[in-house]
């Protein structure tokens, strides 16, 4: 939090802007009055520099909110949003916040959001600027953080972070097209709460795109919404990825460099079998070419136990491994890795070749050896 910011108090209605901190203490300005609150007890709603363009949605509309009409926000078109009758206010669950949540009550769906570019301009692309605006499509809180990065970037520079409460939608920021290089590839983390009632736990969200940028040029990318009131190009996000657990990673990572050892020659502990000697593991330079890299992404050889597990988790644990095998050599330029998915009815060679072309567009593919493995792996070279 800092000076500048829009913040919303946690314990009570209303909201303003932090004029200056003191230690744990914001002053919060709101309506010519300036108002000392425990930065703990506040939420930002707005970070400073981040402010709307004329004619995009607010992200948040305190009067409204507090009026009892701030749960829809461009997601309900009926007249009842504009006028809601007596028990519509008294259900919100935002206006009833010191309530205790109903835990006879439990929420079982699964949370899903949209990320969205509306044009400022449809019928001019070119020249047009773009809102990036995040919809929460569900009954569930999204902290998350927005951040973007060109392909040219090290690390990852944050956009906005916030909240985004039940059907409401957040504008994050404008970019035009100059921007656009530095927006090629986005991640958005963050994690769902609900404060009404008791909610199964959801995993948290982890996701990475890289934005195909041409198509901020093409009118027919940019489709109808309910949500707005002009075309939008909507980034689709895979909102049911699942990163595995840190025991599942733990596999991963002892099963790369047992595969690296085996490759070189040597036993999975790292030890010359003729010399008895120790030598250092190839895998721990980052850099280095190693022999080729199989990867069994069979799901008996990633986890102990599937129970419990759908047909899709299991496609999602598989896709996981090989973005991590990838990951864990992409600047090994020349490296070869075999991912052995089996021929099958070929869905999981369809999603391994749809994520490598998706995140890795400069790895080559190729169909492995087939005297070695018939139809049922694909060879990629970094």
């Amino acid at each position: 939090m800092k000076v500048g910011d829009s913040v919303r108090y946690l314990n009570a209605t209303g909201g303003g802007t932090v004029t200056r901190i003191e230690g744990n203490m914001a002053y919060v300005e709101e309506d010519g009055f300036e108002t000392p609150v425990l930065m703990k007890d506040l939420v930002v709603v707005m970070p400073a520099g981040h402010q709307p363009a004329s004619g995009a949605k607010l992200m948040f509309d305190q009067k409204a909110f507090d009026a009892g009409r701030g749960k829809n926000v461009g997601k309900e078109k009926s007249s009842a949003a504009s006028s809601p009758d007596e028990d519509s206010i008294s259900m919100s669950p935002w206006l009833a916040r010191k309530m205790r949540p109903d835990m006879n009550k439990i929420v079982t769906e699964t949370p899903k959001f949209h990320l969205y570019f509306e044009p400022t301009d449809i019928r001019n692309l070119d020249r047009s600027r773009f809102a990036i605006v995040i919809v929460n499509d569900s009954s569930y809180v999204l902290s998350f953080c927005l951040s973007a990065r060109s392909d040219n970037d090290k690390g990852w520079r944050r956009v906005i972070y916030g909240f985004i409460h039940p059907e409401e939608m957040m504008d994050c920021g404008m970019i035009s097209h100059e921007d656009l290089p530095e927006y090629e590839n986005i991640q958005i983390q963050g994690f769902w709460l609900h404060e009404t009632c008791g909610f199964e736990g959801q995993r948290p969200v982890d996701i990475r795109k890289r934005l195909d940028i041409t198509k901020f040029h093409k009118f027919h990318c940019f489709r109808e919404n309910e949500d707005f009131d002009t075309p939008v190009l909507e980034v689709a996000l895979d909102t049911r990825r699942e990163a595995p657990d840190a025991e599942q990673l733990r596999k991963l990572e002892e099963s790369f460099r047992g595969n690296v050892a085996k490759a070189a020659g040597r036993s999975k502990n790292g030890v010359d079998s003729r010399h008895k000697k120790e030598r250092p593991n190839p895998a721990d330079n980052p850099h280095k070419l190693l022999p080729p890299i199989e990867v069994d992404l069979h799901i008996n050889e990633l986890t102990d136990t599937t129970a419990g597990m759908e047909p899709k988790d299991m496609l999602m644990l598989q896709l996981e491994f090989v973005r991590r095998t990838m990951e864990l050599n992409k600047k090994r330029k020349g490296q070869k890795i075999i991912f052995i998915h089996g021929k099958g009815e070929g869905v999981l060679r369809k999603e391994v070749l749809n994520l490598l072309k998706r995140e890795y567009p400069t790895a080559d593919l190729q169909d492995a050896s087939f005297r070695e493995y018939g139809f049922g792996a694909t060879l990629v070279t970094v």
